[in-house]
């Protein structure tokens, strides 16, 4: 018969001999034996013990009460929060909750351990000797990571020393130093092995690190057949106190930039053959550096970014998608302190690779004014106003256009509503003042300006359609929001323009001449059915019309729309387009058309929803330089193994800029990718090249790899 002993401080004999204050441990089993003298309880079968937060299930144990330590034979399993551990032989301290056990495996999803011989030290932290830590939950796992000495924090982290990757039980890598955080998705280790023109067969490694929870970062290791060996390494250190900083630096030794390798450096780049042979040293490298700071108690804040490369070409070389992101990025230290309405920023900008053209602020001082009311009229002031010494640098000179200015805009605008009208007049003044300019005068006063005025109104409709499936999607109510509005700015032309003068620092240089008038006609149509409500289509159509420009007669030069429609989950249509009057022609067209279809799937006992396939188009027009079409496309075939394309279509040159294809395979705990890429450079050569990686499930956030590829269409250039 079962018996169950709830609270051991019921019984008396056992009373004296627990501490005061001790949690009684609860105990339950097929059959329970008493020893009162000893203060002892032997419970066979099915036995559960219950402590705390704690919970120990076996079939035979020994319970002491005077010391509140359990001796357990044979198999045991320990639970506690998520973290489960099993081993054999286990004596339990409920205490300390320390514990020494044989056979021991650990369950702290997603890190899985085993050890023929460990033990538990406090609540936090496992020992495993001469076992192996893993994120696969096989019995033999597909990889392992083995040392003599492996500590697991339950939800927190694993540390090792001397550790060894075995896939399967081939040894792969030997790591000096592992410390993975259970709350990071970066896994130690990522490797990138492939073939490319310009590389060779390559191999490409990083090493991730923590040297503590607000110090960690990436070691490059990564080998080239045709450049050579290139070490870096990433430093991100977080601290709210003293700002957020990260630490970049990559060098190699380029076999190709090597003085006998020109002949091969020219055919392969043949751009690169006018530039001097002091500017393609072999040693390259890249230095970069970026700091952030708010301070907790001021409303200051410091932001500050550094870039140095050893040449104009390296970053497209070596890290072509950040290249692509940023190809000239800037160096420079800008404080901003905030007020209630206003604030003070300082700029310090120098230029720092010689071969790229910047402008230099040394300094500039600004303080920005922001709109506010003026006591209790119904008129708002806003002003912007900068000072510093600028200097407009050319590349691969010492020579610039540098200059004193003073610049300041000031704008006060009125907010009035005439019944069903909104009226919003405005009257503004730019002032700039240059110490000198590029035709030798100097102490150039520019004065120039603007008013104008905004006219705007909302009008409602609400629509119920009868029977209205779109898609699949039901339309039950539909609301459509009319907002015209009516726009008139003129700014009169400046006597000391960017056209007739050498200021062309930046945007507050290029002030010009502008009398015109745009309409824009903003509609939104807004759905709702039982399940939800969204915005439906959004179309906004906009004219321009210009007033006796100069030198001609009042014309409409440019209409402008923007078209966004959502019929339903997963499927959208975006698009804007420019059109010119002048020239009959579109100078501007941009369109992105997304489809994705869901599925649901059971995993671990749950059913969840994952993308079955995902087609995203992007089509990118301007007539000046390039039209392009680029294609994103994934697929579910089987449920453990995915197709994924990307093609970018250059229709002026009729050709494919852009390539690239991967199947992901599921390998149990593993995905592996297997990827092709197919892309022509700017100096017209095509570069094949064709990668393996391996991702680990639990850790999938991998931002290091070949693949270029983006989530979507473009959505500029590149």
């Amino acid at each position: 018969m079962k018996k169950i002993i709830l609270l051991f401080f019921l019984l008396l004999p056992l009373v004296g001999l627990c501490q005061e204050a001790m949690t009684p441990v609860v105990i339950d089993g097929d059959e329970v034996s008493y020893l009162t003298k000893e203060g002892k309880v032997i419970a066979k079968g099915n036995v559960k013990m219950a402590y705390k937060e704690v919970e120990l299930y076996c079939q035979e144990a020994k319970f002491d009460a005077n010391t509140n330590i359990a001796d357990i034979v044979g198999d045991v399993k320990i639970v506690r929060g998520q973290t489960v551990l099993y081993g054999k032989d286990i004596i339990y301290d409920f205490n300390t909750y320390n514990a020494k056990a044989k056979n021991i495996r650990i369950q702290d999803p997603p890190i899985y351990g085993v050890t023929e011989k460990g033990s538990k030290i406090g609540k936090e932290k496992y020992i495993l000797e001469d076992g192996y830590v893993t994120t696969c939950d096989l019995t033999e796992p597909h990889y392992r990571l083995v040392s003599k000495h492996i500590t697991v924090y339950p939800e927190e982290k694993v540390v090792g020393r001397n550790m060894i990757l075995k896939i399967g039980k081939v040894p792969v890598f030997y790591l000096p130093y592992v410390s993975q955080s259970l709350k990071d998705e970066s896994f130690i280790m990522n490797v990138v092995p492939g073939d490319d023109k310009e590389w060779g067969t390559f191999v490409l490694t990083r090493w991730r690190y923590t040297a503590s929870l607000r110090n960690r970062g990436n070691i490059f290791t990564d080998w080239y057949d045709r450049r050579g060996l290139g070490l870096g390494v990433t430093h991100k250190s977080t601290n709210d106190k003293i700002g957020h900083a990260l630490l970049k630096y990559y060098r190699i030794e380029d076999y190709l930039y090597k003085q006998e390798e020109r002949y091969a450096l020219f055919s392969q780049h043949p751009s690169r053959q006018g530039i001097p042979a002091k500017r393609l040293e072999d040693d390259r490298y890249k230095a970069q550096f970026s700091y952030e700071w708010d301070s907790p108690e001021l409303p200051l804040s410091i932001k500050a970014e550094f870039h140095k490369f050893s040449d104009v070409n390296f970053m497209k070389d070596f890290f072509e998608l950040e290249y692509e992101t940023d190809p000239s990025p800037l160096s420079y230290i800008l404080t901003k302190y905030s007020f209630a309405g206003s604030s003070f920023s300082l700029l310090m900008q120098k230029r720092v690779n010689r071969f790229f053209s910047d402008v230099e602020y040394l300094p500039q001082l600004e303080h920005n004014f922001y709109s506010q009311v003026l006591g209790l009229s119904r008129f708002y002031l806003q002003s912007d106003n900068k000072i510093g010494n600028l200097n407009n640098t050319s590349a691969n000179s010492g020579e610039g256009s540098d200059a004193f200015r003073i610049h300041s805009h000031n704008v006060l605008d009125h907010v009035n509503n005439i019944k069903w009208l909104n009226v919003n007049p405005f009257v503004g003044y730019y002032t700039t003042f240059y110490s000198r300019n590029g035709t030798g005068q100097d102490n150039i006063l520019r004065l120039v300006p603007e008013f104008g005025v905004n006219l705007s109104t909302k009008l409602y409709k609400y629509i119920r359609p009868k029977n209205l499936n779109i898609l699949g999607e039901e339309i039950d109510l539909m609301r459509h929001i009319v907002t015209p509005e009516l726009e008139y700015k003129y700014i009169r032309e400046p006597i000391y323009s960017r056209s007739r003068s050498t200021f062309s620092f930046d945007n507050e240089d290029s002030v010009s001449r502008t009398n015109d008038i745009v309409f824009t006609l903003k509609n939104k149509w807004q759905a709702k059915n039982s399940q939800r409500t969204w915005d439906f289509i959004y179309f906004s159509p906009a004219v321009t019309y210009q007033i006796d420009p100069e030198g001609n007669e009042s014309r409409f030069t440019s209409i402008t729309t923007n078209f966004e429609i959502y019929p339903k989950k997963g499927v959208s249509l975006t698009s804007d387009l420019s059109y010119s009057i002048d020239t009959k022609r579109i100078t501007g067209f941009n369109t992105d058309l997304s489809y994705e279809k869901k599925m649901k799937v059971m995993e671990a006992g749950e059913e969840v929803e994952k993308t079955k396939y995902l087609f995203v188009y992007g089509h990118r027009y301007s007539r000046q330089s390039s039209t392009q079409g680029t294609m994103d496309f994934t697929y579910q075939l089987t449920p453990k193994l995915q197709v994924k394309t990307y093609t970018l279509y250059e229709y002026n040159t009729e050709d494919f800029r852009d390539q690239q294809y991967k199947i992901r395979t599921d390998l149990h705990c593993w995905w592996m990718d297997l990827g092709v890429r197919l892309n022509r450079r700017s100096e017209g050569s095509k570069d094949f090249t064709i990668w393996v990686e391996f991702t680990l499930k639990a850790f999938p956030d991998i931002s290091f790899s070949i693949d270029q590829s983006r989530e979507g269409a473009k959505k500029s250039y590149r």
